[in-house]
């Protein structure tokens, strides 16, 4: 999953223009480098940015907050493609996995009626 972003707001780190970013495909060593930052936070998505795109992260504060609206979408998208996927089925059939057993019925009213009276 690579992905290439126009930035709508170029901007310079040292002598180089950065008119676009690329995101490589990620690998674990990217989201390890994002720590202990909570995920969904703007701290998380410039670490695994600067992971992704190899710029580094003082690059990555310099980016204009729409082309980062835009660049987060992005990195939501790589985040729920490798983290939020269906649970593992051993065996899945056409139909699925089964469904959970349904919960106990509750008593009928004649016998709440009787149990308390006793």
């Amino acid at each position: 999953m690579a992905i290439k972003r126009a930035l709508k707001y170029p901007f310079k780190v040292g002598e180089l223009e950065v008119k676009e970013i690329s995101l490589r495909r990620p690998k674990t060593r990217d989201f390890i480098a994002v720590g202990d930052r909570p995920y969904g936070t703007v701290a998380a998505d410039a670490a695994l940015l600067s992971s992704l795109s190899g710029l580094p992260e003082n690059a990555i504060d310099q980016i204009d907050i729409e082309d980062m609206a835009v660049l987060r979408h992005d990195l939501e998208r790589v985040w729920n493609s490798y983290f939020t996927a269906a649970p593992y089925v051993e065996n899945p059939t056409a139909e699925g996995p089964p469904a959970p057993p349904a919960p106990p019925a509750p008593p009928a009213a004649e016998e709440t009626a009787e149990s308390l009276s006793a």
